[in-house]
């Protein structure tokens, strides 16, 4: 059985962020897509999600960005 999958829009109001922080995320190498389909759309994984929420979680704490193997841990 496969796992839940989001598009870029879904996965950004699910977590009340913009698909724009999403994609800069990606550039960053901070939170890649789990695939990107033949229309060249983003989607994500649950493990994505998860470390999307890691991501918004330290910078909640005012950590900024960080380097991506800090989020890692």
């Amino acid at each position: 059985m496969a796992g839940m999958e989001w598009s870029i829009q879904q996965i950004a109001r699910l977590v009340s962020t913009t698909s724009r922080t999403l994609r800069h995320y990606d550039e960053l190498g901070l939170v890649p897509p789990s695939r990107i389909g033949s229309n060249g759309y983003r989607y994500y994984d649950e493990h994505a999600l998860v470390r999307l929420q890691r991501v918004l979680l330290l910078r909640e704490l005012g950590l900024g960005v960080l380097p991506r193997h800090v989020v890692n841990i």
